[in-house]
């Protein structure tokens, strides 16, 4: 009885026509010895693994729990006119995001760029648009009256050298770990000079972690990607690229193959998986474990790995997030002067509305209400039906006629996605250490995915974390 998919099927999923995948199907690669390995996961993290292995000629089986590849790369087309559609998961990609921009030039990906707008603010119950010179309708300092959110530059990026360079593997510095693992992010830029006003006006901008989220990984955030000026996004939807990924991968990838044990010793791992009601095993010399922390913590693990990342799979909390996308009947806003990805910048229980319409055909406006946090954790609560509705009441305080302007709803609460719960990890104050833990080694188990990457959340973190590992396998 064969365990993988029928080949017709799943290339006809992938929308490949023929067997022609690209890549050699060896199971001995160069140098000899076991050049078996497991990945576990086909998000872009282990798609990115099992695709530079097979490069090298080692012999690859990517089991995947779900009946997709992709991970929180996910598109969804249905239900919306003139071929729009909705990213639920990844949106963009940073131009500073070099080993996502790499995969697309070399998959021939078409891109597009967000162009840039003038936003709408609506904050303290105030609706306003912002040029500079202007004064801002907050209890701001002299400073921050001055500058905006550019008194990022001094309440941040001018504390980058203290905190060491994630890009250069300095991050963070011993000291930095000491003096700042204890404090919220939000309680760090208090200690700045950040005004209560200027924390909301960031939110607004950022989303609203930054009381829950731990100093440490908000600067690694900040301070890898800190010459970002322009932002792309794949045409036709950026799931395309785990969908390239997995072509080249051909049969090699098992979906609905959910792994449910792993054991291993000093010679081999052995992987049990669930598949079509039964339950079977693979072995290899490596496996690639990109499966996320959350669902990690339930397999069972023969032995148990170090007692530092069991207690990391215990207690690291994955961040909610949630969206809303609409779309509308006319791009209407920009009647208003109003545009760029970032339209709207709230402190209402919708955040922030951003608008992909410049990336996407049609004369129809596409909008994604953005939630983080406790904002996040309210939409997952209200009834799936009741969704839209929850939605508009908050959206029509700043735009009144957005009921007469809807097509079409799509929603998405992360915490409720049964393979990850969550969107990327929420390290809290005093969880720094669990930075070089999570892509630490087990034995012959190697750890990939966005987590395990100081480009958390991102797609260049899972990518970067799959060539990690094949760097840890190859001893490269």
């Amino acid at each position: 009885m064969t365990l993988k998919l029928n080949r017709r099927a799943f290339l006809q999923w992938l929308g490949v026509a023929g067997a022609g995948l690209g890549l050699p199907a060896c199971v001995h690669g160069r140098g000899g010895g076991d050049r078996r390995v497991i990945v576990a996961g086909a998000g872009l993290a282990g798609l990115t693994a099992a695709y530079e292995l097979v490069k090298l000629g080692y012999d690859v089986t990517v089991l995947e729990a779900q009946a997709q590849v992709g991970g929180r790369v996910r598109t969804h087309r249905r239900g919306f006119t003139s071929g729009q559609y909705a990213e639920l998961g990844a949106v963009r990609i940073p131009d500073v995001h070099q080993h996502t921009l790499g995969y697309v030039k070399e998959f021939g990906l078409p891109l597009v760029e967000f162009t840039q707008g003038e936003p709408l603010y609506y904050l303290k119950g105030q609706r306003f648009t912002h040029r500079d010179g202007q004064p801002w309708p907050l209890e701001l300092t002299p400073r921050e009256q001055e500058r905006g959110l550019g008194m990022a530059a001094e309440y941040i990026a001018a504390h980058f050298e203290e905190f060491g360079d994630p890009r250069r593997g300095t991050f963070p510095t011993p000291a930095a770990l000491a003096r700042y693992d204890a404090l919220t992010f939000a309680r760090y830029l208090h200690e700045q000079g950040a005004s209560e006003d200027w924390l909301r006006l960031y939110m607004a901008e950022n989303g609203t972690e930054p009381p829950v989220t731990g100093t440490l990984a908000w600067m690694a955030y900040e301070a890898a990607d800190r010459e970002w000026q322009r932002t792309f996004h794949i045409r036709g939807g950026n799931d395309q690229l785990p969908r390239a990924l997995a072509r080249r991968l051909g049969e090699r990838v098992r979906l609905e193959h959910a792994v449910v044990r792993i054991e291993q010793d000093s010679r081999n791992v052995r992987v049990w998986y669930q598949h079509g009601g039964r339950t079977e095993s693979l072995q290899a010399a490596h496996l690639v474990c990109a499966i996320p922390p959350s669902l990690l913590r339930e397999v069972e693990l023969r032995p148990a790995f170090s007692e530092e990342k069991m207690r990391l799979l215990r207690e690291l909390v994955m961040a909610p997030s949630s969206r809303m996308w609409m779309q509308t009947r006319t791009r209407f806003w920009s009647a208003e002067g109003l545009g760029g990805l970032k339209l709207v910048k709230t402190d209402t229980p919708v955040e922030r509305l951003w608008d992909l319409s410049s990336v996407l055909d049609g004369p129809q406006g596409m909008m994604m209400a953005y939630m983080d946090d406790q904002n996040a954790r309210a939409f997952a609560a209200v009834p799936a039906t009741e969704r839209p509705e929850y939605v508009l009441r908050h959206v029509e305080r700043f735009f009144p006629t957005i009921r007469s302007e809807v097509l079409a709803f799509q929603g998405m609460a992360w915490s409720e996605d049964p393979w990850v719960r969550g969107a990327w990890p929420n390290f809290q104050p005093g969880q720094g250490w669990m930075l070089p833990v999570l892509p630490r080694p087990e034995g012959r188990v190697h750890f990939a995915g966005e987590h395990t990457s100081l480009w958390t959340g991102w797609m260049q973190g899972a990518i970067e974390s799959g060539k990690r590992v094949v760097r840890e396998i190859t001893g490269a």
